[in-house]
């Protein structure tokens, strides 16, 4: 269940953005979320992790299971489920996500990358928050 000073988003997408000072060679991929205030987080991501969201939003299904893939088929085996994930800010390095987990002993608490997170709470099918910390004053914010 979510807490107070989490606001749920929705991915918007994956898009690249021009690097400061790149060029047109230099292009990070970044997903958007999006609250139910039209408020947005613009994330940047690995390419890999870029690429698992977007398979993941497209419901393209790869011959061979990708890591996230592999990540919610172990928790499945475990019987452990994805409760929710929250994307938050991080005291030194911009964002971290926190997947909250449902085992037989409980819920529990487990650190991740944003993109992985994203790309596994897409492909679970569980709902994204992220704090109102993340978002207040917020029109757009690169991580």
């Amino acid at each position: 269940m979510a807490e107070v000073d989490e606001v749920k988003v929705e991915v918007v997408g994956v898009f690249e953005q021009s690097a400061a000072g790149g060029g047109d060679e230099a292009k990070l991929p970044l997903v958007i979320l999006r609250d139910p205030a039209d408020r947005e987080l613009h994330l940047c991501l690995g390419s890999c992790e870029a690429f698992a969201v977007h398979l993941a939003l497209a419901r393209q299904l790869v011959s061979r299971p990708l890591t996230h893939d592999l990540a919610l088929r172990l928790l499945q085996k475990l019987s452990v489920t994805i409760g929710r994930v929250v994307i938050g800010r991080h005291p030194w390095d911009g964002y971290q996500a926190t997947m909250y987990l449902n085992a037989e002993e409980g819920e529990m608490a487990l650190p991740a990358q944003p993109g992985d997170a994203i790309a596994i709470a897409l492909r679970a099918e569980v709902p994204i928050y992220v704090t109102e910390e993340s978002l207040s004053g917020l029109g757009t914010q690169s991580g």
